[in-house]
């Protein structure tokens, strides 16, 4: 439920909200791109704070759990105040989107990044985790649809024609839903493991980076994970209105990762338990690459440009189904090669990684769009297709090469089961 509830709101902002700022809410696309990029940064240094005041906690109710309880209301109110942008005069809308959007990251931040490091608390048994990753992505795959699917459908709905009242209505939706969902996470968990409060220093982080090889292969595929889905997502809409002529297709486009991330929640424990989660990692990343090439290939030929599509998100969702694995078996290796576990400080500057890359997606594509030329609502000039397509494929496809090359360098599947019966030991005596 915690899932289903911050992965709607994570893709709605992640593929709507750039096209919010600059055609519905009168946004400039430069000063829409910096005010994303500022509240991003900001938001990515507050990740590790999240992390060491997550592992100094400790209450009757977790070390994690409390962050839920805390976070839902504020969190959710954050999100109706960022599509408010719409009815702020001119001259101060960019200041608006950067305030309400750092505060929507923050908050954010505040909740995800404890809920993120709860899974590794709820059991260390292995064949459980693939269970508990299976559950957390079935979720994710139904907030994702919620987010990308139904969003366009509901805007006009609420908005009857109005895109302005239709973006404030699905947003007070999301925030009824996610006040629902994360005060349900709180109430039906229980942290079955609690490490001791961990007090942080900068010379246990650079141990932990200079132990840790998978952990920092790990939090740098994330960075470019996020750079290649974030950016292929905020331009789908732009694609396929400029691109292709419809820009109802753009709901096609988007919805397809919630069936592809619904498919792979079952794939993931056959395959893992049957092949290396580095190899299935990078399948899924070529699958991502081929796809988004045929894609271009594809032209404006709306049935091959879906196919291609769907066979890019499923290499996605291939490699994001499997992550969450990898942290956890990371973070246990982290814990065997220091003999400290900073279970908080390790998921939370994973979680920077992504912020950065959610970072860089947002100063790249913007500055691309405004490279090019691109003027909101009306015919584009060749260069500024260009750089749609760009956006929506080259850049993607570039920084999903990166990981290719990252998981060279990941050998811990080998290693990991003599590392897991070490701490099983080590935990049943304390």
């Amino acid at each position: 439920m915690g899932d289903l509830a911050c992965s709607m709101v994570f893709n709605f902002m992640a593929s709507y909200l750039l096209y919010f700022y600059t055609d519905v809410a009168g946004v400039g696309v430069a000063a829409a791109g910096t005010a994303m990029s500022c509240a991003r940064l900001i938001d990515a240094f507050a990740n590790p704070v999240v992390g060491v005041l997550s592992d100094k906690t400790h209450t009757r109710w977790g070390k994690l759990r409390p962050y839920l309880l805390f976070s839902a209301v504020p969190l959710a109110t954050s999100v109706l105040l960022m599509f408010l942008a719409s009815w702020i005069p001119g001259p101060g809308k960019a200041a608006y989107a950067l305030i309400t959007y750092t505060l929507f990251c923050l908050l954010y931040t505040v909740c995800n990044v404890p809920y993120t490091a709860m899974m590794p608390n709820l059991s260390e048994d292995p064949a459980q985790r693939a269970r508990l990753n299976l559950s957390k992505f079935i979720c994710v795959s139904i907030g994702t649809f919620l987010s990308m699917g139904l969003a366009l459908p509901l805007i006009g709905l609420f908005g009857r024609g109005d895109e302005k009242k239709g973006f404030v209505g699905i947003s007070l939706l999301f925030s009824v839903i996610i006040i629902a969902l994360v005060l349900i996470c709180f109430f039906n968990t229980r942290e079955r493991i609690q490490p001791p409060p961990v007090r942080f220093s900068l010379g246990s982080l650079l141990a932990t980076v200079k132990k840790s090889r998978p952990w920092v292969i790990c939090c740098s595929a994330q960075l470019f994970f996020y750079l290649a889905t974030v950016t292929r997502n905020a331009t789908a809409m732009y694609y396929s209105k400029y691109c292709l002529g419809s820009a109802g297709f753009a709901s096609l486009l988007l919805a397809v990762g919630s069936f592809t991330t619904f498919a792979t929640c079952f794939l993931v424990p056959f395959a893992t338990a049957r092949m290396k989660k580095r190899t299935f990692t990078l399948i899924g990343y070529s699958l991502f690459i081929t796809g988004s090439l045929l894609v271009y290939l594809a032209g404006e030929n709306l049935a091959a440009v879906f196919l291609c599509n769907l066979l890019a998100n499923l290499g996605a969702s291939m490699s994001n189904g499997v992550s969450f694995l990898i942290l956890g078996e990371a973070i246990d290796h982290s814990e065997y090669t220091t003999g400290t576990r900073q279970q908080g400080l390790l998921t939370s500057m994973s979680m920077f990684m992504v912020k950065i890359g959610i970072v860089f997606s947002s100063l790249l594509s913007a500055f691309v769009l405004d490279l090019g030329g691109y003027i909101p609502d009306r015919p584009q000039a060749a260069s500024a297709l260009v750089s749609i397509r760009a956006n929506f494929i080259f850049l993607p496809c570039a920084a999903a090469l990166v990981c290719v090359l990252l998981y060279q360098f990941y050998h811990l599947d080998d290693e990991y089961p003599a590392i897991n019966r070490a701490l099983r030991e080590k935990h049943s005596h304390t």
